[in-house]
């Protein structure tokens, strides 16, 4: 019996370190991570007893409760790229215990799948050489996609990958079957063919995936490199409007300050209050709010400051100094500007409480960028803009999680009641 278990614990782990290379683990406690591992164990034990003398419901729902505690552990990602991505490795570890079965067929031709099933020695001996054939393809298989993990597949083509382990499995229910028991030299050699075969090819889908994967990444670097030029042409047009406005007051302040002195000189000193607090409120109005220590910080938060004043949106902050922060330009234009500008138009939408609180602080080694913005219900930031400007806004979520990885940052997206919170964490 606890050859069964220490073989159902290694699966157990081994789906999981495969399914992390594609999916996103959900952030729960350590106690309610090591009770979910427990009770997989035990569900795919208890299974496996109860249908012992039925290999293909077993088979069937033996992926079941893979896919279920799946859906839990990796609920962040979408249902079909879960169940796609179980079936895959589901299959692969099959094909693996197929291929150990079609060697010990050549040691004993006359060995019997249910003896193989029922067998504590053949389940310690071959349950363990497949287990360490599947170790290693799960290993590459991570070396392979760790550079393109964050690349997300389109949620049609992950069905599509399926249909041809769905397939094999069904072909692998039928070789232990056709090839049970005595076989000759010429059967044991078919048997092997078809073995490898349905290893190699479920193993060359992959290699399918990973082609897909590259261009989603491209792709996704693709709409990263025009929302980092929009956010360049929208700094520059903002700082062009500054230099003329400050050339426009430069010119106004001269001859201000000719009137003051004519006034003086008249002693209409009245008018010179008047005057001089018409001046002091327009400075105030129109000085940078900003001064962080970093230029491009502090002209991205000025310019999102004056656009939340002209859509009466009440601008909260914390901020201390950043003249410490070491990031590329392109990375804090993305990354600053793609969440303003969601948090700005969400917050707009809002006929009352328009509320946007950022806080951009170094603490212990860290950056972090935090904002908080109000929202309607109806308004939901992952999903594509209708607008004419698609790109940027339909993938400005992902621009920011591309750049903040880049960093070897993290990143959090979350909606709560009428409000949503982004927070950006990089280590300096």
């Amino acid at each position: 019996m606890i050859y069964y278990i220490i073989n159902t614990i290694v699966l157990v782990i081994l789906t999981q370190l495969f399914c992390s290379t594609f999916l996103k683990r959900a952030e729960y406690s350590k106690a309610i991570n090591i009770a979910l591992f427990v009770l997989w164990i035990t569900a795919i034990q208890v299974m496996a007893e109860l249908l012992s003398e039925v290999f293909i419901v077993k088979l069937v729902v033996g992926l079941s409760i893979h896919i279920i505690f799946a859906l839990i552990l990796y609920k962040k990602n979408k249902v079909l790229k879960i169940i796609a991505v179980v079936t895959l490795f589901y299959v692969l570890a099959l094909a693996c215990e197929l291929c150990v079965f079609a060697l010990d067929k050549y040691l004993d031709p006359e060995l019997l799948f249910e003896y193989v099933e029922n067998s504590s020695i053949s389940v310690v001996y071959m349950g363990s050489v497949s287990q360490f054939i599947q170790l290693v393809l799960v290993f590459i298989i991570r070396k392979l996609f760790h550079k393109v993990k964050s690349a997300e597949i389109e949620s049609k083509l992950w069905p599509i990958y399926t249909v041809f382990p769905i397939y094999s499995l069904s072909l692998i229910v039928l070789l232990l079957y056709s090839f049970d028991g005595p076989t000759s030299l010429f059967q044991k050699n078919v048997f092997t063919y078809f073995a490898v075969s349905l290893l190699v090819i479920n193993l060359f889908i992959y290699w399918f995936i990973k082609q897909e994967s590259q261009r989603a990444l491209n792709a996704q670097k693709t709409e990263m490199e025009i929302a980092y030029a929009k956010g360049i042409v929208q700094l520059y047009d903002q700082i062009t409007k500054e230099r003329d406005i400050l050339g426009k007051r430069e010119h106004e302040f001269k001859n201000t300050i000719t009137a003051l002195q004519g006034l003086i000189a008249d002693k209409q000193y009245d008018k010179v209050n008047e005057i001089l607090e018409v001046q002091n409120t327009e400075l105030i109005n129109n000085t940078n709010v900003f001064e962080t220590g970093n230029k491009l910080i502090n002209t991205i938060l000025n310019t999102k400051y004056a656009e939340t004043r002209e859509k009466g949106i009440a601008f909260r902050f914390v901020i201390n100094d950043l003249s410490s922060l070491k990031i590329e330009d392109r990375d804090c234009i993305v990354i600053l500007s793609n969440i303003l500008n969601n948090a700005i138009e969400a917050a707009k939408k809002c006929s009352d409480n328009r509320v946007l609180t950022v806080k951009a602080v170094i603490e212990d080694g860290q950056f972090i960028f935090s904002c908080r913005n109000s929202f309607i219900n109806d308004h939901e930031p992952d999903i594509k803009s209708t607008k004419k400007d698609v790109i940027p806004h339909g993938y400005g979520i992902d621009n920011v999680k591309e750049a903040v990885a880049r960093n070897n940052g993290n990143c959090i997206f979350e909606k709560r009641e009428n409000e949503f919170v982004a927070i950006v964490i990089i280590p300096l």
